[in-house]
């Protein structure tokens, strides 16, 4: 499997590992774009990601296209091997354009 087969094998089961701090900043950043932790699950389980930079060997910042004007970025730990485990580092908005790089 690669990263996107194995985020959305995980988030379709419900068995994404969360860490403190993609907690505390899911609660403080929820609103009309960043959804609650079951939105988080459905979205990883139904789409794959319009972008994926690789932070890490392991850690990658994924980029879902949630309207024209935001993105909802996640950024994870996907361990391949077997057994595999995706860990949820974090998670936050940004305006769409600066994935584009567009200016303006």
């Amino acid at each position: 499997m690669n990263v996107v087969e194995t985020v959305m094998y995980h988030a379709k089961n419900h068995d994404l590992i969360t860490t403190s701090h993609f907690l505390e900043m899911l609660e403080l950043r929820q609103n009309g774009i960043v959804p609650d932790f079951d939105g988080i699950c459905v979205l990883m389980a139904t789409q794959s990601p319009i972008k994926i930079e690789e932070q890490t060997d392991d850690k990658f910042k994924l980029f879902y296209s949630i309207d024209e004007k935001y993105d909802l970025i996640i950024v994870i730990v996907c361990i391949i091997i077997s057994p595999s485990k995706v860990r949820l580092i974090t998670v936050h908005q940004q305006e769409s354009k600066r994935r584009s790089g567009v200016n303006g």
